[in-house]
């Protein structure tokens, strides 16, 4: 299993705040296989429920040690938790112990109108450890631990490429509710010509490329349609398009569809020296990017005004490095100054670790307003923004004047802004959590 390195800990409290799996083990035996999006957190959690449930308490006290791995999404650690429950069929795992609890997703392409279905193991036939369909019309995708992970693909896959999913074509010539979402276009009840059939076709085809993992084919195709659109004049296609692509891609690059041992579970290295060589040409002596700080700023109006601090740990969202500033300052009207007032606020904390980079969500006006609290300081952090729309890259250029700012365009596979995106989107997550946990408080529910 590429990029999975494996640690043995005796207590809980050992264990980092990032996502991942771990196993309890007795011997070379695992008693128990779990998944965690904080392993600390969650064996934690274990040893108190322990305390109470008698079958958690035997393989928590009854194992020798823990062994645990990082991964760098929680979706992968749901995968490789049921690749291991496989593997294993530990004594204290009953939910995915049966073959029975894993799905497939089904395409059989002699159908007229193909569409994906979800099939259980039992239903297929299992050769040399594996399941398939000896009929090579049907096209076999998983295994995948449940129903919410195996529609969680099909639904993100739908938003890029439409298909339908109706059980039976419809009689009635109308199209399918989403249809109008545009989920389903071109619906298969309202196809009657060969262009029609053959253009759903080729996009279940797409369908199959993607689960397949070449998807590089398919972005492109869609690349080309956008630009194509844009040529005569059709902006809101051509929007619609490029958004479709950029979350899409920046989904992919978290997510994998290929079989269990295939799967790269942790691609931090990969990403920091993606986002290394990014900034090697505007941020001389970048030396480490072993702590990356990410802020985002959230408000309702004018209360409950909060900033976010997220924290990636040797590429890793780090989240028991997650901070939370409440704003103070009833003068801070603005984003800009809810930022730098709690940028003055973490830089005066000397209890934690020093970042090597911090990352803005913003552009050129949010980093001029945090420059004066950085040129402040003896040794200011490197720090840089990320606008949106599209997603680019805001540093500071060689000289220290306050028009010279920089803007790089990476292109949207790059992993390094992926790390970045990321980031910056867990940080937005934070804040507004955190704010919609003040707005209670306020409300008093």
């Amino acid at each position: 299993m590429s990029q999975l390195n494996w640690y043995t800990i005796l207590e809980a409290s050992d264990a980092p705040t990032t996502a991942g799996v771990y196993m309890y083990m007795k011997a070379s035996t695992p008693l128990y296989i779990g998944k965690a999006v904080n392993l600390k957190a969650r064996l934690a959690s274990h040893v108190q429920n322990a305390k109470l449930d008698a079958r958690e308490a035997a393989y928590v006290t009854g194992a020798a040690d823990i062994r645990y791995a990082e991964t760098d999404t929680e979706f992968k650690a749901l995968l490789l938790e049921a690749s291991l429950i496989q593997k294993y069929q530990p004594r204290y795992n009953r939910a995915l112990k049966d073959d029975k609890s894993y799905l497939y997703i089904v395409i059989n392409t002699s159908d007229e109108f193909p569409k994906p279905v979800l099939a259980r193991a039992h239903d297929l036939q299992r050769q040399n450890n594996t399941y398939k369909i000896v009929n090579k019309k049907y096209k076999v995708f998983g295994p995948f631990p449940n129903s919410y992970v195996a529609e969680e693909v099909l639904r993100t896959i739908r938003r890029l490429v439409p298909f339908c999913q109706q059980k039976s074509r419809s009689k009635n010539s109308r199209a399918c509710f989403y249809h109008h979402l545009g989920l389903c276009d071109p619906c298969p009840s309202t196809i009657t010509t060969a262009e029609d059939k053959r253009r759903y076709r080729h996009q279940i085809f797409q369908v199959i490329h993607i689960l397949e993992g070449n998807i590089d084919p398919v972005i492109a195709a869609l690349t080309k349609d956008m630009k194509a659109a844009s040529a005569r004049e059709d902006f809101e296609s051509a929007l619609r398009l490029r958004q479709k692509i950029e979350r899409f891609t920046r989904y992919i690059e978290s997510h994998s569809f290929s079989r269990g041992e295939h799967i790269s579970y942790n691609t931090a290295d990969l990403r920091l020296n993606a986002l290394r060589t990014l900034l090697s040409s505007s941020i001389s002596h970048l030396e480490s990017l072993s702590r990356i700080e990410a802020y985002d700023a959230s408000h309702l109006g004018m209360a409950d005004a909060t900033v976010s601090m997220v924290v990636a740990t040797d590429g890793l969202l780090d989240r028991g490095a997650y901070r939370r500033f409440r704003v103070k300052n009833p003068r801070a009207v603005s984003d800009f100054d809810r930022l730098e007032e709690a940028m003055v606020r973490r830089l005066k904390n000397t209890h934690w670790p020093a970042p090597d980079l911090i990352v803005i969500d913003g552009g050129t006006p949010q980093l001029r307003r945090l420059q004066r609290v950085f040129d402040q300081l003896p040794s200011p952090p490197r720090y840089l923004g990320l606008a949106k729309h599209p997603d680019r890259l805001i540093l500071q250029g060689p000289s220290l004047k306050e028009s010279n700012w920089v803007t790089i365009h990476v292109p949207s596979n790059n992993p390094g802004l992926h790390l970045l995106e990321e980031l910056r989107d867990e940080a937005h997550r934070f804040a507004n959590n955190y704010r919609k946990v003040l707005g209670r408080k306020r409300s008093g529910l």
